[in-house]
């Protein structure tokens, strides 16, 4: 792993300290104790099942006893807004800043390319931008058994991905993804710069017209949501048909593959007049509909709400405590404050694709423990320590495990690199 990397693992092993020392102090500085001695065994490798084993017997333990200390501070009571907000925003700054800060090291890497072997390190984790890629990996692993070794990252943090939203539906898109980062920042200062509410204007309009206009709306909507689906399906296809197996073994050990991720710094350091056209529809859909991008046109996250269907996380209503049902009020808090505009206060369990999982309707909710992130029979809540210590343990102790375990390292040479690069426009496919 580059410095980048590592600094951002120990980020992340300070913010889930901070996340178990926030609880109940005894414990939690008692499984912050047990974490640390945990990772100084898994950077030894032959430790490395050794510490796996201790990690699934941690969650055996807390399935089994979930009310028993040190296991029922992860569900305790709901927080207020403010605790759910600032655990939401401190967790997107840390991995914002760290795709940020391998960004700069992976431009500066580019840049030596032009001079020769580089001295500053490629750092691996920009692998996870070449979903493309990873998808191509995933296949060649489940048909041919290979792994690839020129870009690793990609496909672990495409299962880490995956993973997490088996656990907690959308929670990458809502509490990890730096594109959907930047939409949301954009969204907002674009409300402020332009504070446009189409929603007062349509209210103005005669009953009639209102209602056609809102009809024609949903149909847009819906019809646009089906687009990233019709990406992924594009995809699939094309690795399912397009692509036959042994033309993937043959693919993932071209030079082509090898140089995917220069390939896909030159698309956006050079780009063309149709990706520039294609980049400014992005970010004018970006500052026009809030989640534009996650939910119009994102194959990413198409993939990711195919796999938070299964997830038994689900934004769950409490029908005996919710203020609407136990008391009759016009209560919509719950469906204001969600950015998808999803209708939590009418339903008792919240199956839409849209759903991110970032708890904002929790938060917004007047009563507690009347809307949560909850298992089947509103079980096991989510707190926001619980669901940030979820997002390290996918997003950084997953790979952890990998690296030591030597499958996260890219094992082309930076002299190879050098050569990809000056080669770049004419690589064959195979």
């Amino acid at each position: 792993m580059s410095i980048t990397e590592w600094l951002a693992m120990g980020l992340a092993l300070v913010l889930g300290g901070w996340a178990l020392l926030s609880g109940p102090r005894r414990f939690g500085l008692g499984l912050t104790a047990a974490l640390a001695l945990l990772a100084w065994g898994l950077a030894l490798t032959p430790l490395l099942w050794l510490g796996l084993a201790a990690v699934a017997a941690v969650l055996a333990l807390a399935l089994v006893w979930p009310d028993k200390r040190p296991f029922v501070w992860l569900t305790s009571a709901p927080h207020k807004a403010r605790q759910w907000n600032r655990w939401r925003d401190v967790t997107q700054w840390l991995l914002v800043a760290a795709m940020a800060a391998a960004g700069v090291q992976y431009a500066l890497h580019v840049w030596q390319l032009d001079s020769g072997a580089p001295t500053i390190a490629r750092p691996d984790v920009v692998d996870a931008f070449l979903p493309i890629a990873a998808l191509i990996q995933l296949k060649g692993l489940l048909e041919l058994g290979l792994w690839d070794t020129h870009h690793p990252a990609g496909l672990v943090m495409l299962l880490a991905a995956l993973g997490l939203s088996l656990t907690v539906k959308r929670a990458f898109c809502g509490w990890a993804c730096p594109i959907g980062w930047l939409g949301e920042r954009g969204y907002q200062l674009r409300r402020r710069l332009l504070p446009v509410n189409w929603r007062e204007r349509l209210a103005a309009l005669p009953n009639w017209l209102n209602r056609s206009v809102s009809v024609l709306a949903l149909m847009l909507d819906w019809a646009l949501r089906l687009v990233k689906y019709g990406i992924l399906a594009w995809l699939v296809n094309l690795l399912l048909s397009g692509m036959p197996a042994m033309m993937v073994a043959r693919y993932l050990q071209g030079l082509y593959h090898q140089a995917a991720d220069l390939k896909m710094w030159a698309l956006f350091t050079q780009p063309s007049a149709g990706m520039l056209v294609g980049l400014g529809v992005v970010v004018a859909l970006a500052l026009v509909r809030r989640n534009g991008v996650c939910r119009y046109l994102c194959p990413y996250g198409a993939l990711m709400a195919i796999a938070g269907a299964f997830s038994p996380y689900k934004i769950r209503r409490d029908t005996a405590l919710c203020l609407r049902d136990a008391k009759g009020m016009n209560c919509d808090k719950c469906h204001r404050a969600c950015p998808s505009r999803i209708h939590v206060e009418v339903v008792g369990t919240v199956h839409s694709d849209e759903c991110h999982s970032c708890q904002r309707c929790v938060a917004a909710c007047p009563v507690k423990g009347a809307v949560s992130l909850s298992a089947p029979g509103r079980r096991w809540p989510m707190t926001p320590r619980a669901m940030v210590l979820v997002l390290i343990g996918f997003l950084f102790v997953l790979p952890l495990f990998f690296y030591a375990a030597g499958m996260w390292g890219s094992d082309t040479s930076p002299m190879m690199r050098a050569m990809l690069w000056q080669r770049l426009e004419n690589l064959p496919l195979f």
